[in-house]
Order: structure tokens, then sequence, then C-alpha cells
């Protein structure tokens, strides 16, 4: 009887197996918006070049859904009307945008911003020391990223982890909640995406700020295989 039911279960087991559902892989692409102009290595072509490198299915993108509908100029990310609406066209990608809709897009950044003002305003020589840093640690990662690869590997996610680390102690909960959040809206995005398109390459283009707190946090989601952004540019020569 032993023998008989050991030999029901190694028949049952492979139908198990091959009704699961794969996972998504999941490369997370920093992006630097205006700072593509300012980095030679990883400007608007090496941008185009990355994300063709990583052969994606789907596109998860940092901005909300209104703004993809309409395309039109970015203020800051630059680097969308340039050179991702255009490849969307071209490649035919399935997209997700990432940023929250009103009203849930206010009812987080209103309290991060009003939090970061006050911390201007109480606290001007810890605020003017701040800005100071943050100047020179982008001053000195201009000079490090001599390759997209540079961009996203675990040197730049560990400055700008200590970063946000260093932030969200100067200036309070306010920033430390409003920044989990907002990366929160990200992570729920890409889980999504994740969810409707198991077995495919999902690419998350966000700005290099946010790279660390997203491959963490999709390292530890279900239904993910994170990818090593770094390595598969690197071994592209990138």
């Amino acid at each position: 009887m032993r023998h008989l039911l050991a030999l029901l279960l190694s028949c049952c087991l492979p139908l198990a197996h091959a009704g699961e559902r794969p996972p998504a892989e999941v490369a997370v692409l920093a992006t630097l918006h205006k700072l593509h102009a300012e980095v030679p290595a990883y400007d608007d072509a090496a941008l185009k070049r990355s994300i063709e490198r990583l052969a994606p299915d789907v596109l998860c993108i940092e901005v909300s859904p209104a703004r993809y509908a309409s395309r039109g100029p970015e203020a800051n990310k630059v680097e969308y009307p340039a050179v991702v609406y255009p490849l969307i066209d071209a490649r035919g990608y399935r997209v997700y945008p990432m940023e929250p809709a009103p009203p849930r897009d206010a009812g987080i950044l209103q309290p991060y911003l009003a939090a970061n003002r006050a911390f201007a305003e109480q606290q001007p020589a810890a605020s003017k020391a701040f800005q100071a840093q943050t100047g020179a640690l982008y001053d000195t990662l201009r000079l490090y990223w001599t390759s997209p690869a540079r961009v996203n590997d675990a040197v730049t996610d560990a400055q700008m982890q200590a970063k946000h680390a260093l932030q969200a102690a100067l200036v309070g909960e306010g920033e430390r909640t409003g920044w989990e959040a907002w990366n929160g809206e990200f992570l729920a995005t890409v889980a999504r995406a994740a969810r409707e398109n198991p077995g495919k390459r999902i690419v998350v283009l966000v700005g290099a700020e946010h790279g660390y707190w997203l491959r963490a946090a999709l390292a530890k989601t279900p239904g993910v295989r994170l990818l090593d952004t770094a390595a598969l540019l690197a071994a592209d020569g990138s």
C-alpha cells in the first residue's frame, strides 16, 4: 500500500507543478531624468540601448496614467518624450504607469512636501548642509557613472539608500512616510503587472534614487524573479 501511495503521489506532483504560473522576470532600470544630458555614458542613446538590451515584454513607467495618456512635455523626466514613448510606439510594449492618479497622489505628496518645507524653515542650517551633501554626492556619482551598468549597481544603490536614511532622520516622519508610500505605489503596480504577465520580462523604469528600494522589495515579492540589471548590462558592455 505504501508503494502504491508513493507511486500515485509521484504521478500527481508533476501535474501540480505544470499548473503553476511561472514568475515574471523583473529588471529595475534606473533612469537619470535631466541628468542623462550630463552623464555621457548614459545619454538618451545609451538609455534606449539599455532598454532594448533588457528585451522587455512589459514596461512599468514612472509617470501617472494621465501623463502617459497625454504624452506631453516633461519638465524633469525628459527621457520619456525623448526615448521611452518612441520606443513604446516602435516596439509595442504593454505599459503600466506607476504613479498614482488623483486624489491618491495629492494624499501622499502634500504631507511629504509639507514636512520638507517645515524642515527647511525650522532647521535652515541642517537643510543647507543636507543640500550641500546631496550636491556633492551627485557630483561624485556623475564621475562614477561611466556606464549604464554602474547607474544600476550595488554601489549606486548603497549611496541612494544612505542618502534617504539620512533624509528621513533629518526631516522626520512626514518624509519617511511619504517616501515609503510613493515607492509602495510603484511596487503595487509592478506586482500587478507580474500577476497579469506570468513568465514575461518586465522592465521597470524608475529614477535612480528609487532603485535600491524597489530592488529590495521586489526580491521578496511573490510571482517575481528579480534580475540583476547591472550584470545584464555589463554582459553587453554597457
